[in-house]
């Protein structure tokens, strides 16, 4: 009997549990497994963690992460989102000059850079602290929210320039959270932002006091500002990316007022390297345009930049007519920077021009590993967000598509493995099919087969507060049909994704409809705190109400007959008791309308 088991044996039987039901329930079964699963401050609830979870990094609250993380992977799985606007109220607290005079007349909205993060500040899992800011073009927002038993929200609004343009649009941000030395001053929020016009700096906020502080300025001797990174490690290297195309690299952690780069990256000849990233404090990918040298990856050290890694788009596998002569990288988005890491940064996703996000592993001499694509949007990809190493989000150029992908999908290439097998280290990059489910098809992983892709189709509520008048083009609020610009979620173990759209920001919550609704909906109410109306009347806790989202199924790559099958979202109010059965039978979370039944006369897609 299981029961009669050694403890150790029990113990590792549980950590190969799929979910943190699972764990429970064995838990419940008889006194002594209920003893073995609790020991030890809930031991085999972190062996879980660490063994489900490899790449997410959590606090010591090992059932409470158990349940988040399941919970969140089973939202996925059942492409359970809710969508909301991030609203600043009325009430505002506004900090610096806000008597400003424009000096243009901007034709397009806004461009927002966002960056979130929380850390954890109490005893159990619901006490964290998140704060969200973003760039609302020469507006610095920031919402600083406490949940848990000291549960607290509010908004501050930064601007210091009384005669603006649009180069004062702040075009880079990063919020410095754990791991820099000023974080132990929990009443000041820290911040390096940058303007367009070549503004990089590092300014502290002190909410409370609604005053401000320039700490740093980092040296761009009148360079025009495209964007900014700023690497997770502690090291927080520092790299701007200008509009000519050269790179410099800044070291943060120290406390000279003005900072010059420590080293730079100039582009080849008479090419303009048209995208970056740091891959980690000491590797950093670029995107030329050039056919050869497409992705070019160095290594950053105190002494200058070496080249680590090219590959062109010649060696993709892939049509030469789908990548143009000066082939462009929209996104980069690293694996495995996480501090549990073997090789920080050396495994990562690309976006190219092709339509197509690859996979490289740098310890491969393969150029790529692995390729998705959603050969019913044909927009370019500009922002990517990875959930660990399970899924990833892409958000698309075009038509207000945020497209999911799921990274287990291929059984030929494992982003875990240290090396790749001698005996494979020639072979083609997988073709595998990356929109079907090549896991056993059991009632514990059901859900939908094809991939999955959702429009964020709903125009922004008007900027606060109206410094200009709105751009003529956007003054009948019809569809929003932008690109998607932006991604950030607060920590590797949260279930929210703060995406970036023209004028405004969308909060993306990945959550199940009967987990919010169901027997252990205080658990999720406390715990993550989403704030959501999930019941007829009354008011969200949290800014704004959920709209309702549509998306639609990817065919397969290779499937050409098959036709994609939108679906759409009803509000939480419109929901059945019998919809919770439906949602267990199908795989769909409950909130997605089912599909009508086809006619006699209609085709029928399988």
């Amino acid at each position: 009997m299981l029961y009669e088991l050694p403890s150790e044996i029990i113990y590792q039987i549980a950590t190969f549990l799929p979910t943190a039901n699972a764990l429970a329930h064995l838990a419940q079964t008889c006194r002594r497994l209920h003893d073995i699963i609790t020991a030890e401050n809930s031991r085999i609830f972190r062996a879980f963690v660490r063994s489900r979870f490899p790449s997410i990094e959590t606090p010591p609250f090992w059932k409470d992460a158990a349940q988040a993380l399941t919970s969140r992977s089973r939202a996925l799985d059942r492409k359970a989102i809710i969508g909301r606007f991030v609203v600043p109220p009325e009430t505002i607290t506004k900090i610096g000059s806000h008597e400003v005079t424009r000096r243009d007349n901007p034709t397009l909205g806004y461009r927002p850079s966002i960056d979130s993060y929380e850390i954890w500040n109490g005893q159990r899992w619901a006490d964290r602290k998140e704060v969200l800011a973003w760039g609302a073009a020469n507006q610095l927002v920031m919402r600083i929210r406490q949940t848990g038993a000291r549960s607290q929200e509010d908004w501050l609004v930064f601007n210091d320039i009384d005669h603006i343009s649009s180069y004062d649009d702040i075009c880079s941000l990063h919020l410095l959270s754990s791991g820099n030395k000023y974080i132990n001053d929990t009443n000041v929020e820290h911040l390096i932002f940058g303007r367009v016009r070549g503004d990089i700096a590092h300014l502290a906020i002190s909410p409370n006091e609604a005053t401000f502080e320039y700490k740093q300025k980092f040296l761009a001797y009148g360079l025009k500002l495209d964007r900014t990174d700023l690497s997770s490690d502690r090291d927080s290297t520092l790299a701007a990316h200008f509009e000519n195309g050269s790179i410099a690299f800044y070291h943060t952690q120290t406390d000279e007022e003005e900072i010059e780069p420590f080293t730079w990256l100039l582009p080849e000849g008479s090419s303009r390297t048209n995208y970056s990233k740091l891959l980690s404090s000491s590797l950093v990918a670029v995107g030329t345009g050039n056919v050869e040298n497409s992705l070019s990856i160095s290594k950053i050290t105190p002494d200058g930049i070496s080249a680590y890694r090219k590959i062109g788009i010649g060696s993709l596998d892939t049509d030469p007519t789908s990548l143009k002569s000066q082939v462009n990288i929209g996104a980069i988005e690293p694996l495995n920077n996480h501090n549990l890491a073997a090789s920080p940064g050396e495994v990562f996703l690309t976006a190219w021009d092709d339509y197509t996000v690859r996979l490289h592993d740098l310890r491969s001499p393969r150029p790529y590993e692995v390729s998705y694509r959603d050969a019913t949007d044909l927009n370019p990809i500009y922002s990517l967000h990875a959930f660990g190493h399970e899924r990833f989000l892409a958000g698309a150029g075009g038509e207000a598509v945020v497209k999911i992908f799921d990274l287990r999908m291929c059984n030929t290439y494992s982003y875990l493995d240290a090396q790749v097998p001698a005996s494979q280290s020639q072979s083609a990059p997988s073709t595998a099919n990356t929109n079907a489910d090549t896991r056993p098809k059991t009632e514990a992983n059901s859900r939908p087969k094809k991939g999955f892709s959702i429009f964020l189709s709903y125009q922004p509520p008007p900027t606060f507060p109206q410094q200009t008048p709105v751009p003529a083009r956007n003054r009948q609020r019809g569809p929003y049909r932008g690109p998607i610009y932006t991604m950030s979620s607060p920590s590797p173990s949260s279930p929210t994704v703060y995406t970036g759209i023209v004028d405004g920001v969308v909060q993306l919550d990945f959550a199940s409809t009967d987990d919010l609704t169901g027997p252990q909906k205080e658990w999720y109410e406390y715990n993550l705190d989403l704030g959501v109306n999930t019941g007829p009347g009354g008011l969200p806790r949290w800014n704004s109400d959920a709209f309702n989202l549509a998306g639609y199924e990817r065919p397969d790559e290779d499937d050409f007959a098959t036709t994609s099958k939108l679906r759409n979202q009803r509000a939480f109010a419109d929901i059945e008791p019998a919809d919770a059965a439906r949602d267990t039978h199908t795989g769909w979370d409950c909130r997605w309308e089912g599909l009508e039944e086809p006619g006699a006369w209609r085709r029928r897609d399988w």
